[in-house]
Parts: structure tokens; C-alpha cells; sequence
């Protein structure tokens, strides 16, 4: 069995990206990540490469089972209470409802664009729980993980101040989708937010493609306030993206928050914690923003 310490090093430098940013949450030096990271690899027989970016564990069948049922045992003694669990977030929940760092977790870079990355890795046991952004997160009856609704609110779209469709706007004169779907509207990788994606496609938008892989405001909020790109937020994004501005048409998409996490570990008590935790961080929020509704 491979200590908590060496695969703690592994799996937060693949998850968080960076050794000095493992090395942060670890309370350690770098040097000593990078020892740790390849003891794990050594006993596992695998690599590490880097796509996109990103860290992938690369090696033999073997190796990738036996460090899934490593895991597993490693996350148990999270829940156990022997090391801090690990929560990922967006990169607006970060610092709204991730800050500061709830007692006993560790949060993740809050930045990863999509829902790929954050279920398998809850999916693996690397994190325990993840913040999500609405509607794309799991079904109520998906078998494999459990979401726990915190609050729902409308999305919206947004242009830059100045923007031409702000100006043309007149009393008495509707605008229409039409008069949105003719300029460049933020598109994320395919298949990043499904649900998302399909609902804005339907109207014309979601039309100009974005590599962003990793949050970066000078690929998503930056567009739309130094080109003529139509932009997407809610009133929680809107708490730290900048100055841009509504147009009075609404999106039929509602997001929210939720935290999702596998199901066998729904009824902990660290779940119960969290979740009154982060229902009493959105309250004030609630209070001055009635749009945004919380779930009891």
C-alpha cells in the first residue's frame, strides 16, 4: 500500500496542475512533491504527460487498476477523517462560496472549464466533491453520483457597454434573437456544457469557438468587453467577471448551484457541514439579488 503522503503529492499535482500548487495545499516544498510523485509513479509503473496543458497518467492496464483501488482506499480515510478532503469549484464559486477555505477541505484552482475533468476525477476518488454550475450536472436518478441543489437562477446575456445592439435599442421596439445570433456569441469547447450548449445553439448562439480549457477572463469576460462578442452570466458570475451588461431578452436555461459528489457518501456528516455552510454564504447574497432562489 502506498502512503497518503506519496499519493497525495501524485494526485493533487494532476488535479491542481502544478507541483507548487500541490505543494502549497500539502504544506511542504516542491522538491519534496516531486520526490513523492515519483515514488507513486514507480510503484505504479506510470508516467506522466503533459496534453493541453494538462497532466494525464499514462502506463500499463495493470497499473492504472491497481491505482484506482488505491484511491478508493485513500479516499475512504479522507472521509475517515485521517487527511482533508478535496473540493472543486468555478471560477466564481471560488471565491463567493469557496473562501475561505471551508474547515477540513482542501479547494481545488476553482478554474477548470466543463464538466469532464471534475466527474472523472470524482469518479476516480481524486476530488470528493465539486461545486457545480447549473443545469449541467448529473440527473437526480444518475446511479453513480448524487446532487445536492443549493440555489437556481437565470442566465443571461451580456454585451460590453457601447455595444451596437445596446444602441439600437428603442422604446417600443423589441429585440429579437435574430438581431443577437448576427454577432459573435462565446462558444466553449463541444461538449464542455451539453445542456447549455444545445439550449443556446437553438437561438443562433454559440457560434464563436473559444480552446479555453482552463478559466482565462481574457478569453471569455475580456471578448465580450474588447470585441463585439455576446457573453452568457449569471448573478453570481457577474460578482467577479466585470462590467458588462444585460440585454433585455431571457435565456430558456436556469442555472444554480449544486454540490455533486459520488452517492455512497452523501449522508456524511462533512456533507451536512458543507452544505449549511454554503447555504449560509449565498444567503446574503440571495437577500440582495431576489433572482437568485435558494434550495432548502
Amino acid at each position: 500500500m502506498l502512503s497518503m503522503d506519496k499519493l497525495a503529492a501524485l494526485d493533487l499535482s494532476v488535479w491542481l496542475r502544478s507541483g507548487h500548487e500541490a505543494a502549497t495545499r500539502l504544506r511542504v516544498t516542491q522538491p519534496n512533491v516531486s520526490r513523492r510523485v515519483r515514488q507513486a509513479l514507480q510503484r505504479f509503473e506510470l508516467q506522466l504527460m503533459k496534453r493541453d496543458e494538462e497532466w494525464e497518467l499514462e502506463g500499463s492496464a495493470l497499473g492504472q487498476e491497481l491505482l484506482g483501488m488505491e484511491r478508493q482506499v485513500h479516499q475512504m480515510a479522507r472521509w475517515m477523517g485521517h487527511a482533508p478532503l478535496r473540493i472543486e469549484g468555478t471560477y466564481w464559486s471560488g471565491p463567493l462560496l469557496l473562501s475561505p477555505e471551508p474547515q477540513g477541505w482542501v479547494v481545488g484552482c476553482c478554474n477548470v472549464v466543463g464538466i469532464e475533468k471534475p466527474l472523472r476525477w470524482l469518479r476516480q476518488g481524486v476530488i470528493d466533491a465539486w461545486l457545480a454550475g447549473g443545469p449541467d450536472w448529473p440527473e437526480p436518478d444518475d446511479p453513480e453520483f448524487t446532487v445536492i441543489e443549493l440555489c437556481h437562477m437565470p442566465l443571461h446575456v451580456v454585451v460590453a457597454p457601447g455595444h451596437p445592439l445596446l444602441r439600437s435599442l428603442e422604446p417600443g421596439k423589441p429585440l429579437h434573437w435574430d438581431d443577437v445570433a448576427a454577432f459573435p456569441s462565446l462558444a466553449l469547447p463541444p461538449g464542455a456544457y451539453p445542456k447549455v450548449e444545445a439550449s443556446l445553439r437553438e437561438l443562433g448562439l454559440w457560434n464563436s469557438p473559444s480552446r479555453m480549457h482552463r478559466y482565462r477572463r481574457s478569453l471569455w469576460e475580456g471578448k465580450s468587453e474588447q470585441e463585439l462578442a455576446v457573453g452568457y452570466a449569471t448573478v453570481l458570475s457577474e460578482q467577479v467577471a466585470g462590467a458588462l451588461l444585460r440585454l433585455p431578452l431571457q435565456l430558456p436555461i436556469h442555472s444554480g448551484e449544486a454540490l455533486v459528489l459520488r452517492r455512497p457518501w452523501a449522508k456524511h456528516p462533512a456533507i451536512a457541514t458543507l452544505t449549511a455552510l454554503l447555504r449560509q454564504r449565498l444567503q446574503p447574497l440571495a437577500a440582495r439579488h431576489p433572482e437568485l432562489v435558494l434550495v432548502s
